[in-house]
């Protein structure tokens, strides 16, 4: 019994290590107090070797049930190595038109991650920067706890599933 509970175990852990080996780069930021500020920013960086891989890109939002609203809005500022520099609008849906959280977790916690890129190829290497602002009518969004990106080396097979 003893020998078929270490081969569970380490089967686990090869599963386990081999699920995260594609990430290539993954930063998860806390909002202090679940309250995000019009004028806190929120900064990403990271940096681009190989010009001719493509990346699987996720924003990651941990929301409360004292989120408000069905949808959160943000400004997302792009820089790329060359210092170009380009704003979009995003809007995530948190919540369907019942008021049921997309997200899944706990009672109080939801986790969602958004699919943004699902196979998108940066043409410099170098540095790229991103920074996220919310973009909603109050200056102090209560509910947001954590949001984050997370970039997957692009696998065709995988994204096919």
């Amino acid at each position: 019994m003893k020998k078929i509970a270490v081969g569970l175990l380490a089967v686990i852990s090869l599963l386990v290590s081999s699920c995260h080996r594609d990430v290539y780069y993954e930063d998860i930021q806390s909002i202090k107090g679940e309250t995000w500020n019009c004028g806190d920013t929120l900064h990403f960086q990271f940096d681009i070797e190989d010009t001719l891989q493509y990346y699987t890109i996720y924003m990651d939002i941990r929301n409360s049930v004292d989120f408000e609203t069905q949808n959160l809005y943000l400004f997302m500022d792009s820089e790329d190595p060359h210092g170009t520099v380009s704003r979009d609008t995003l809007e995530f849906l948190l919540a369907d038109a019942h008021g049921n959280w997309v997200g899944k977790g706990s009672n109080r916690l939801k986790d969602y991650q958004y699919l943004f890129y699902p196979k998108v190829r940066f043409p410099y290497s170098g540095t790229y920067k991103f920074a996220f602002v919310q973009a909603m009518r109050a200056d102090n969004v209560k509910g947001i706890a954590n949001f984050g990106m997370t970039m997957y080396y692009f696998d065709e097979e995988r994204f096919r599933k």
